[in-house]
């Protein structure tokens, strides 16, 4: 784990009080953590982000009311410099594409240690995208064998690479630093992978990678 250069405000969303409060203990004295609310449903996380200055969210998916799918829908919607973390119990991969199609950011199962909770808080504030390594398998095996070989077939190495720096919310410059290449270099792959994919935008390529398993 790196070392912070500052603290965040996190939700806990779940409507099960024993989960808040046992996130809230392990977290409450992380260095990388400012100050923690609670909410208990989807509709009380919305109003909570209007009054409270929330940096990012660990969501549930199954609560009354609002449910964590619809509220990172409209919380991304108002807010989406808000990271969204969905923390659950359901691993099936259809249920991780459908949030992270959603919005969300990250995707955890509950029964993670706190290390990875921490990893996935740290890797979603510095503009990645975070999934447990048993979904990926999951999302694997959802997506299929050859879906996946043809998807990265589509696309050169290099625009592979270029795609999985997009989906972590790298900028043409930031990309070109890490590739050795120019920024209008990396302007022209974008375009050529959005054409070749058939894609409008980044908001699509970034979807398009997380259904075919290339974050």
């Amino acid at each position: 784990m790196q070392s912070y250069n500052r603290k965040y405000n996190l939700l806990i969303v779940d409507d099960h009080q024993l989960i808040i409060d046992g996130l809230t203990g392990i977290l409450k004295d992380e260095s990388i953590i400012a100050d923690i609310y609670s909410a208990s449903n989807g509709e009380e996380a919305i109003e909570s982000i209007s009054r409270n200055p929330v940096d990012c969210v660990l969501m549930d998916i199954s609560m009354p009311k609002t449910n964590g799918h619809e509220a990172t829908r409209i919380i991304k919607q108002q807010r989406p410099d808000i990271k969204i973390i969905v923390v659950s119990m359901f691993s099936d991969a259809s249920v991780v594409i459908k949030l992270l199609k959603a919005g969300a950011d990250a995707f955890i199962v509950k029964n993670t240690g706190k290390d990875e909770v921490l990893r996935a808080i740290d890797k979603v504030m510095n503009n990645e995208r975070y999934v447990s390594n048993e979904l990926n398998l999951n999302l694997y095996q959802h997506l299929g064998t050859n879906r996946f070989n043809q998807s990265k077939t589509n696309l050169t190495p290099r625009e592979v690479e270029i795609v999985r720096h997009i989906s972590n919310g790298l900028t043409n410059h930031e990309i070109a630093d890490k590739l050795f290449i120019s920024a209008s270099t990396v302007d022209t792959h974008r375009k050529n992978i959005l054409a070749k994919l058939e894609l409008k935008n980044t908001a699509a390529l970034v979807r398009y990678a997380a259904e075919n398993n290339l974050l």
